[in-house]
């Protein structure tokens, strides 16, 4: 795991989050001495140049993968560019949308059958030996989506499992991509607060708020994911 400013580790942020939060849950987990920089992104011209960044993050969004955002195109050019020249790229659920979307097309994404999935949900990893050890076999991680991949870039695996989705965490050794559908970055008390500011649109889609604040994560998730994706993979 990159532990130290000597690793040379930098990483670039960008964050589609509607209300630009995404960045900070995101870097409160990164290893010590690792340096990083956000770009809030609204539109394409928010991307800045990736060069100089050992590692790129794409965060979460309230927005949807299935509608085209002003940034899309943008976006696409730059996960290509960045796959063609091996850049290690992580995508957490809209980003791990986005990932899939842009390398492989608008078919490899759906809005999920199922509806809304939203609360402290089980994932399991069914490999052996597992991708992420220090997160176990299986754990209890936060969830908040209304659309799902269907389809990953040539060459990729499935790690991860569980919920309403199929693919819950993804990675492709030869693109150093490491996809995850759920979130992360939450803690138990983010996390809870997420579901309580979201009490209207989990009750009208049929969840009930007070069982969904009653849960939490089962491991430090944060710490634990993005610490994987940062110490394996490199450019």
């Amino acid at each position: 795991m990159v532990t130290s400013h000597e690793a040379g580790t930098r990483v670039l942020i960008l964050d589609y989050s509607v209300d630009s939060t995404e960045a900070a849950l995101f870097r409160r987990w990164f290893p010590e001495g690792t340096q990083s920089e956000a770009a809030f992104v609204k539109t394409g011209e928010d991307i800045p140049d990736t060069a100089g960044f050992t590692h790129v993050m794409h965060t979460g969004s309230s927005l949807s993968i299935c509608g085209d955002a002003p940034f899309m195109e943008k976006a696409v050019e730059v996960i290509r560019r960045l796959a063609g020249a091996g850049i290690p790229q992580l995508g957490i659920c809209y980003g791990h949308q986005l990932l899939c979307r842009a390398l492989v097309g608008e078919h490899a994404v759906r809005k999920a059958p199922g509806g809304l999935e939203m609360g402290w949900c089980t994932v399991t990893q069914p490999g052996d030996p597992v991708e992420v050890p220090e997160a176990g076999r299986s754990f209890t991680v936060l969830q908040s989506h209304f659309d799902e991949v269907v389809e990953m870039p040539p060459g990729s695996e499935v790690v991860m499992t569980g919920g309403a989705s199929r693919v819950q965490g993804f990675v492709n050794r030869r693109l150093k991509l490491f996809g995850m559908q759920f979130h992360p970055e939450f803690d138990r008390e983010d996390g809870n607060r997420l579901f309580r500011k979201e009490r209207t649109l989990a009750e009208r889609n049929g969840l009930d708020p007070e069982v969904m604040v009653s849960g939490g994560p089962s491991i430090e998730t944060g710490r634990i994911f993005f610490g994987h994706f940062l110490g394996t993979f490199s450019s």
